[in-house]
């Protein structure tokens, strides 16, 4: 009798693990950026990108010369039932001369309200991406970046 408990329950947990496994793999498979190069200073760029998560309502949480960090506010779902949250990374370097080459990851935490569990999964694909570096871009349009048209 212990030995059919324990079995079924062997089996369960298997079935459980296998699960687990594949979307332990994807949470944390490595996520290539999406880039873009902008004509303007590594000094321009830090700063319109900063304005423009401002623009869609993204907090800067880190910063430093370079790296950017940035969350969205949480958004809650009564018909899901979670919580979510887009994380952005940026890095800046510089590309060819006059240019500045970013890279950007996207990440989305999820909370479950009745479970309390979370997890973190990258995006590898998004519209927020091309919002984001047309917002980008038009900052620089506006403020004149180095190599614009009005300063050429």
């Amino acid at each position: 009798m212990y030995l059919r408990i324990f079995s079924g329950f062997a089996a369960l947990l298997a079935l459980l693990f296998i699960g687990c496994q594949s979307s332990i793999k994807e949470r944390f498979a490595d996520v290539p950026p999406k880039t873009h190069e902008f004509a303007a200073s590594t000094e321009r760029v830090y700063a319109a990108a900063q304005d423009a998560f401002r623009r869609h309502d993204f907090k800067i949480v880190w910063k430093t010369m370079g790296r950017i960090q940035a969350a969205s506010a949480i958004n809650h779902s009564l018909a899901m039932g979670d919580s979510r949250q887009l994380i952005a990374e940026f890095r800046f370097r510089e590309g060819s001369p006059g240019q500045t080459e970013v890279e950007m990851w996207l990440t989305q935490d999820v909370t479950g309200e009745g479970t309390g569990s979370s997890y973190r999964k990258p995006l590898p694909e998004s519209d927020f991406f091309a919002l984001y570096f047309s917002t980008l871009q038009q900052f620089l349009d506006n403020d004149g970046g180095e190599l614009s048209p009005r300063k050429k």
